[in-house]
């Protein structure tokens, strides 16, 4: 069990000034005081305790929610798994799921043991030790993107050191839902307040502390005590990055949670990309993104994803990831042709502009359906009335950019209902290839319009949040057999850039962060 030193403090009993210890293990620590206090700067020296305390021959993830914003330079000590701060959302989710997903991998390696039993014992197979550090407590609870995540916490609270989880805040006050976990808390520090304060937190009438930071109160075998906290360096300016290269060269088994730093670019892919993945995607297979959780490549095969849908809001990355795709195929299949089905408002003429010699770019559903029928690749129906001289022809590879809003009218009904679906049951035959990029509501409620569009997608993007979706005009879309309560608990909220990928048949749901181009 690894006993830390983290400062001295004043023994009454017999006027000496003894080292402070906490246990990694052992100890929930929740630490109070104000503004400049020395909070943050007892979070930086368990750090380096820890460090200096390294096992390498045992697994120890630190998991930091940096509500401070002032433990970034931390980030890259070995055992550092994640160090986020609470700018993204999703990101404080992944951690919250990262160690509810240990912590079930602990229990079944404890068998209804004690997690320090096993971890102190010769077993050769140990529970890993998980650390949460939550710098200012009082935002996290203050914040209403993280309610779906308090319950969570009072539960690693209440079981977390039974399973190898010990947890370490710092808060401002009581304030909150903080009373209701302080009880999990067998390590409480205060380093400034009123004596009222001092009397919630330890339960007994203390003396304030000197006025100086680092300088507080906390109980040492249960009688109040004033402490000095150790500075994890003299410089630490100088000293920090000392420290993380001497320790460089440790191999840990932390597994270190990625985090997005803005947009995801070809440039930059690679530096997300998991260490994980040996694969290769194959030349059929364009890469749009990265898994939000995993780090894995997103990628769409054409030979088995015949019809694309991508839905969204505007202007949250559309026509970026039609882009993608498109390059992609100048790029790896310039004999394929692309036919473009637009409208009045001309979003796809650039798109077209970047797209191989021989696409055409269509406005009309006359004009589409005239195309289809004059090249082979379907017969025109004139009210109902097959074209009885329609000869089918052979095409090069075609994909299909379908974005006129008139497909999603009564216009467009034939085109969804009878011509689309008929060419995506032999697509794989005659290498077509559909993109509905901007899929919106049927109008006039035409249920069996809607179901043909519905049964021919194979994959759906969707660059939006997917709970709000699903609950307003998704319900009747390929996401609608999905809960938006269940949705809403499991993602967080879109940043620009991110999305959902769906692919229908393996009714397989992930969030990505898109490629930007």
């Amino acid at each position: 069990m690894s006993e830390l030193a983290i400062g001295i403090y004043d023994n009454l009993d017999d006027q000496t000034q003894p080292i402070l210890n906490v246990s990694a293990e052992a100890d929930n620590m929740i630490l109070f005081g104000g503004h400049s206090s020395g909070k943050t700067t007892f979070i930086k020296t368990l750090l380096v305790r820890l460090h200096e305390n390294m096992d390498s021959s045992r697994e120890r993830d630190i998991y930091i929610l940096d509500f401070g914003g002032n433990l970034g330079q931390y980030r890259e000590l070995p055992n550092v798994a994640a160090c986020f701060d609470n700018s993204n959302e999703e990101n404080v989710r992944r951690v919250f799921r990262t160690v509810e997903n240990k912590l079930e991998k602990n229990t079944k390696i404890l068998a209804s043991r004690q997690f320090l039993e096993v971890w102190n014992s010769d077993e050769p197979k140990k529970p890993a030790h998980l650390m949460l550090i939550i710098d200012n407590l009082n935002s996290f609870y203050a914040d209403e993107r993280y309610e779906p995540y308090q319950d969570m916490l009072t539960k690693f609270c209440r079981d977390g050191l039974s399973k190898g989880l010990s947890l370490v805040f710092t808060a401002s006050d009581l304030g909150g839902g903080i009373t209701r976990v302080l009880g999990s808390f067998n390590r409480r520090f205060a380093l400034d307040g009123s004596a009222d304060k001092y009397v919630d937190i330890f339960g007994m009438r203390v003396n304030e502390p000197m006025k100086c930071p680092g300088r507080g109160i906390t109980l040492v075998n249960g009688k109040p005590r004033e402490s000095q906290f150790f500075l994890p360096f003299m410089d630490e300016k100088n000293d920090l990055p000392a420290f993380k290269e001497r320790l460089a060269s440790e191999a840990t088994m932390t597994d270190k949670l990625t985090a997005f730093d803005g947009d995801l670019t070809e440039e930059n892919f690679f530096d997300y990309l998991s260490g994980s993945f040996e694969e290769d995607t194959g030349a059929d297979c364009p890469v749009v993104g990265l898994d939000y959780y995993d780090h894995m490549p997103i990628t769409v095969n054409m030979h088995e994803a015949h019809s694309i849908a991508i839905y969204g809001k505007k202007k949250f990355g559309k026509t970026n990831l039609l882009k993608l795709l498109v390059r992609f195929i100048r790029k790896n299949h310039p004999d394929y042709r692309l036919v473009f089905f637009d409208d009045g408002r001309r979003q796809l003429y650039d798109v077209y502009n970047e797209a191989p010699h021989g696409s055409f770019y269509l406005t009309s559903v006359d004009e589409i359906l005239d195309f289809l029928d004059t090249n082979g690749y379907a017969a025109k129906m004139d009210r109902g009335v097959v074209n009885k001289n329609f000869t089918e022809k052979q095409n090069p590879g075609t994909v299909f950019v379908l974005q006129n809003k008139m497909l999603f009218q009564a216009a467009g009904a034939q085109l969804l209902k009878n011509v689309f679906p008929k060419m995506t049951a032999v697509a794989e035959e005659k290498n077509y290839w559909f993109i509905y990029s901007d899929v919106r509501k049927i109008s006039n409620n035409d249920r069996d319009t809607e179901s043909s569009l519905n049964n021919s997608i194979a994959v759906a993007f969707l660059l939006d949040n997917i709970s709000e979706f699903v609950s307003d005009r998704g319900s009747r879309s390929v996401f609608g057999e999905m809960d938006p309560k269940e949705l809403k608990n499991e993602y967080a909220r879109c940043e620009l850039g991110d999305g959902f990928y769906f692919d229908i048949e393996s009714d397989e749901l992930k969030k990505i962060k898109f490629i930007k181009v």
